[in-house]
């Protein structure tokens, strides 16, 4: 449901109870997410570990990505990418399949995005490379078609071949365009000290748009694990970790940032998000609504909040010209030992859902690590608790990856020491669907429903009659 309808709701029920008819004003926190089914095992394919997976939504349905030690399909080398797509009732399509052609040496890290007709594209890094990087690692690609089928062969992204390539993100706009981000030993522009953020766009053929481009304006120390967000124009924004920065924080690792056009152009200067900046923030996350407004989310050690215990999870809402909405705020209300690792998405009208795994649990899991979400409104207030993602609670629950699909609904996975289903060997990917809803209006009684009903119509024909 549109937040305009939940606001009329809101406003009917308010009028309705003044009117005496009985029926409670909808509460503020009017959405909240509703289990689709339960828990599901995502690979396959079950000898041995499966682990990193990255959820994208693809044409109301969605796809799942992942690293598995083997391959049901031809790479027996070390490590595959592998990939299950999914309608948008959660079923199947198709078998799971193997993302990468080139099966010499090990394949990991893959990432996803997907645009609205359900094409996608994957990146991952490659020891090794089918093109002209044999110095190290790659970052390699492959784009499909929303039926599952290949779009053209395996490709390349990096064009600087020196050192390592790793830890890519990728984006996507409506018209099919995507840009990816990784981390590069080096770089062919002005960060020669270690690593530099690098990026390559993309149009919807695969064509490369311009070169290769260097993200990180401020280049002494490191530079690493970028997130890559796109809104449906094409702008998009960067996120990453710095160690130190050209803003205020040179205490540790600091969360930095950004923004391009969708002609590449960077749209100011990089930009510190965190304000919190005692000891270290890292692993950050971005997403983009429709609008190109975004959020970022990171793991930092402390908080500006209430979580004082170990690290806790952080986030940081913008407007699409860059400016900051509200404070730097704390996700998790558990906060208890350790947060990790938070994965985000935002919806189209700029609701979003944070993701993280948790040393122990405000639910049912306190066997070990478990997985964690938060919902919230597109003005930055929380939607309800903090909940408990994973319902099979045996080992531990790591590295979720959270997609927002068909009416803001959403969907995540992770990696499960265990499973409920068929995988017993070691680790194995797991998901689970959740659809958004506004808590249900109290039942009326006749004589109730049908004074509410009268009002409504007497409401519907003063409009219409005020635009006649």
């Amino acid at each position: 449901m549109a937040r305009g309808s939940i606001r009329a709701a809101r406003t009917i029920a308010s009028w309705a109870a003044a009117a005496g008819l009985g029926l409670a004003a909808v509460p503020a926190g009017a959405v909240a997410p509703i289990r689709q089914g339960t828990q599901f095992q995502v690979n396959s394919y079950t000898t041995s570990r499966q682990y990193f997976p990255a959820a994208a939504a693809a044409a109301g349905g969605f796809v799942v990505v992942w690293d598995s030690s083997g391959s049901s399909g031809t790479d027996a080398s070390s490590r595959s990418i592998q990939g299950q797509r999914y309608a948008s009732n959660g079923s199947a399509q198709g078998a799971e399949f193997q993302v990468n052609s080139y099966t010499t040496n090990k394949q990991s890290y893959p990432a996803v995005a997907a645009v609205p007709n359900g094409d996608f594209v994957v990146a991952w890094a490659s020891v090794g490379s089918p093109g002209t990087d044999s110095s190290s690692a790659s970052i390699q690609s492959q784009r499909y078609a929303s039926n599952g089928f290949p779009q053209g062969a395996q490709f390349q992204v990096n064009s600087y071949t020196s050192g390592s390539q790793s830890y890519p993100s990728v984006a996507a706009a409506a018209d099919g365009s995507f840009v990816v981000a990784w981390v590069s030993d080096g770089s062919p522009g002005t960060d020669a000290f270690a690593t530099s953020i690098q990026g390559q766009r993309y149009a919807s053929d695969g064509s490369a748009q311009g070169a290769q481009f260097q993200v990180n304006d401020y280049p002494t120390s490191y530079q690493s694990i970028p997130s890559v967000a796109a809104a449906s124009d094409g702008d998009f924004v960067v996120a990453w970790m710095s160690f130190a920065s050209s803003g205020t924080d040179t205490s540790d690792w600091s969360v930095q940032g950004q923004r391009y056009a969708s002609d590449g152009a960077a749209q100011a200067t990089q930009f510190q998000v965190n304000t919190y900046t005692t000891s270290t923030q890292y692993r950050p996350r971005v997403a983009a609504a429709s609008d190109g407004g975004f959020v970022v989310v990171w793991a930092s050690d402390g908080s500006s909040g209430t979580d004082s215990s170990g690290t806790s999870i952080q986030g940081q809402r913008y407007a699409s010209d860059g400016s900051a909405q509200g404070a730097e705020f704390q996700v998790n209300g558990y906060t208890t030992s350790f947060q990790q690792i938070p994965s985000v998405a935002a919806a189209a009208d700029g609701h979003f859902v944070v993701a993280w795994w948790s040393l122990g649990s405000p639910g049912p899991d306190s066997s070990d690590n478990s997985i964690q979400g938060q919902l919230y409104a597109s003005d930055g207030s929380a939607e309800g608790a903090q909940i408990q993602v994973n319902s099979y609670t045996t080992g531990g629950q790591f590295q979720p990856s959270v997609a927002a699909v068909d009416g803001g609904n959403f969907v995540l996975a992770w990696m499960s020491y265990g499973s409920s289903a068929t995988d017993t060997s070691d680790a194995s990917i797991q998901g689970q669907r959740f659809r958004v809803v506004p808590p249900a209006v109290p039942a009326l009684s006749r004589p109730m429903g049908l004074a509410l009903a009268l009002a409504v119509m007497l409401l519907g024909a003063s409009v219409l009659g005020r635009r006649a």
